[in-house]
């Protein structure tokens, strides 16, 4: 079966939008996490390639109970509190790397990657998903740090910063605000008011790349879109 992940206040409309392409699944709000990040998909869960997913751990029965055709593994690390104790899963891959801040990336997390030879790579940036947009050809961050440690070994594109909507927040980020499945984006609202609206299209459309914008509202990051 499959499912797509989405928040547990993620709009309506927007989510029926979604059903097409599989089940939708809600998160749960952890309560011991920041308001504004506390119902984000890439803050609460990580798909693994395999298709096992690693939770919350404080919602393991949660997750476990929907996700019955998949194994669902807990996270060692407890989640709480302000950044980097809310970021231990908010990692991403490309190809056969494994990018993250290391430093509170976690364990099983670690333990999964390191086992399959993937290519652990350190970056400062503890919030690596929320910051990126990643398909399966190419990255986009507004994040400088995640660019200058990625550009030399991976195609990634550095976008203007601090322009998309978060709650309780001053800003989001591109990552948070969209999903990625086969050659298709989807945007969480619209794009075309971002300074980087003419940089994103030609990206896109140079790997032949479609777009879906599920709402007319300005873009906002509600923490990644997982299609799993």
């Amino acid at each position: 079966m499959n499912y797509v992940i989405v928040a547990e206040n993620f709009p309506e409309k927007s989510a029926k939008k979604l059903e097409k392409y599989g089940t939708i699944i809600r998160t749960k709000k952890n309560k011991k996490v920041m308001e504004g990040l506390n119902t984000h998909p890439d803050i609460l869960v990580h798909p693994l390639p395999s298709g096992e997913i690693v939770v919350d751990k404080d919602n393991f029965d949660y997750y476990k109970e929907i996700f019955k055709d998949r194994k669902i593994i807990s996270s060692h690390s407890q989640l709480s509190g302000k950044y980097p104790r809310d970021v231990a899963l908010n990692a991403f891959t490309f190809k056969n790397y494994f990018i993250h801040n290391l430093k509170h990336t976690d364990k099983k997390l670690l333990e999964y990657y390191k086992e399959r030879g993937y290519e652990l790579t350190h970056i400062k940036q503890g919030y690596s998903k929320c910051t990126t947009l990643v398909t399966e050809n190419f990255l986009i961050t507004s994040d400088g740090g995640t660019y200058e440690k990625l550009r030399d070994i991976l195609p990634i594109y550095r976008i203007n910063h601090k322009e998309i909507k978060l709650q309780n927040f001053n800003y989001g980020f591109i990552g948070g605000a969209s999903g990625s499945l086969d050659k298709k984006i989807f945007f969480t609202g619209s794009i075309k008011e971002h300074s980087s609206y003419k940089e994103i299209m030609k990206i896109i459309e140079k790997y032949n790349y479609e777009i879906e914008i599920l709402s007319k509202e300005p873009i906002e990051d509600y923490g990644s879109i997982y299609f799993i």
